[in-house]
């Protein structure tokens, strides 16, 4: 009896084998059931073809090769990009993995990254000509390309007639750089006056390092590499006036190859609710910042005094390469402060707006502060300036105002 118990034991060993090896294979991640899923919520919004990542995530065929990439910079948290620190601002939006989702994303790729069932897919996201942000209601583009100097740093302004025959709000703007090799960074002021139509006759743009050369313009939005449109809350919106003009300066940075003809666009996204803040931009900033030569560890420090109420709807830290971390906060006039965001390892490489989930209210005479730390390696002091190698510490924050209502700033006497 006890042979026939050892004898079925033995026997039994290997299916008992086979059941819990397929037992683990059916429940191994697979990238139709488990894994798109997650780069739809976090990672294809950049991963599409035409969008501002190297390569596509959108289909089994794209993601195959990558698979054990992803496992790595997933689980040491570089992608998602996502800078901002836990436990200092409450963002919309965020890119952060689960460790759930890290594990399922490595449990797929230590198996062999198995396709799965097709049956399974979910709708796959459609990112209309390439914008992230779905189909735009208007897209401006420089009226000409533009071919920069390849042994230089170019600043240049465009001026762009928007069309509008009626004022419209905007809830948010992309960008799409026709060259982004070359392309180090874009920001677009609203020219309500048309002023700059006359500076820019050909529509070949007109130099404008320092800014964009004439006063009564309106910063309306920037982008970096690695910057993504962030919807602006509900009820929030930018006023375009009727026939204004977007003054689009673009930074082109030479790279060691012969640029590009550039033709860069801009996408405008209306808003679909009732406006009843007005959203406003403005900077807090160190000029005078002189980063020693072989330091590290080199804190630069700036602030500005809030001289109105206002709720703080966005924040945008922004450094050049010499960067490593920067932290934004607020001190109260009752002396308390308020943690705005903190990015520990900034990279240039990935930029962007940060927009609350709920906008941060903040007294009259509230002072806005930055801390950035630098490190140098180089062997001269590097100071502020807008070329690649010059460096920044600069905070872009969007703000309503309390006592201004959109139906205020609208009106006809104004």
């Amino acid at each position: 009896m006890r042979r026939i118990l050892l004898v079925v034991c033995i026997l039994g060993l290997p299916w008992l084998a086979v059941a819990r090896q397929r037992s683990v294979r059916a429940s191994t991640p697979t990238f139709s059931n488990d894994v798109v899923r997650i780069f739809q919520q976090n990672c294809q919004t950049c991963h599409h073809a035409g969008g501002i990542a190297p390569f596509s995530l959108m289909t089994y065929a794209d993601a195959l090769p990558y698979a054990q990439s992803i496992k790595s910079l997933t689980r040491l948290r570089l992608m998602p990009p996502w800078k901002a620190a836990l436990g200092c601002g409450d963002f919309a939006q965020e890119r952060r993995l689960s460790e759930r989702e890290i594990a399922t994303l490595a449990a797929w790729a230590d198996d062999g990254a198995p396709e799965g069932d097709r049956k399974l897919l979910p709708k796959p996201l459609e990112f209309d000509g390439g914008w992230s942000a779905g189909s735009p209601d208007l897209v401006l583009a420089m009226p000409k390309s533009f071919t920069p100097p390849a042994d230089r740093d170019e600043y240049r302004c465009f001026s762009i007639p928007t069309g509008i025959e009626a004022e419209q709000w905007l809830s948010a703007i992309d960008f799409r750089p026709g060259d982004p090799t070359t392309v180090h960074h874009i920001v677009v002021f609203l020219d309500a006056k048309g002023v700059s139509a006359s500076m820019d006759k050909d529509g070949t743009g007109f130099q404008c390092f320092g800014g964009a050369l004439f006063d009564g313009v309106e910063l309306l939005g920037a982008w970096s590499p690695g910057a993504r449109p962030n919807p602006l809350p509900d009820g929030t919106a930018v006023r375009i006036p009727r026939q204004s003009r977007v003054v689009m300066q673009v930074h082109y940075h030479p790279h060691g190859s012969a640029p590009a003809p550039d033709r860069t666009e801009m996408a405008l996204y209306y808003t679909t609710w009732k406006v009843l803040h007005a959203m406003h931009y403005d900077v807090v900033l160190n000029t005078t910042l002189a980063i020693p030569p072989n330091t590290t560890g080199f804190h630069v420090k700036g602030s500005s005094t809030v001289g109105r109420a206002i709720h703080i709807v966005s924040i945008y830290p922004h450094m050049h390469l010499l960067g490593r971390s920067m932290n934004i906060d607020a001190l109260l006039p009752d002396g308390s402060s308020a943690c705005l965001i903190q990015v520990p390892q900034y990279d240039f490489q990935w930029q962007g707006a940060y927009v609350y989930k709920t906008p941060l209210a903040l007294p009259a005479g509230s002072q806005l502060r930055i801390d950035a730390m630098y490190d140098n390696y180089g062997t001269r002091t590097v100071r502020w300036g807008e070329g690649t190698e010059d460096e920044m510490c600069v905070a872009i924050f969007g703000y309503t105002v309390d006592e201004e209502s959109a139906a205020a700033i609208s009106s006809p006497s104004r």
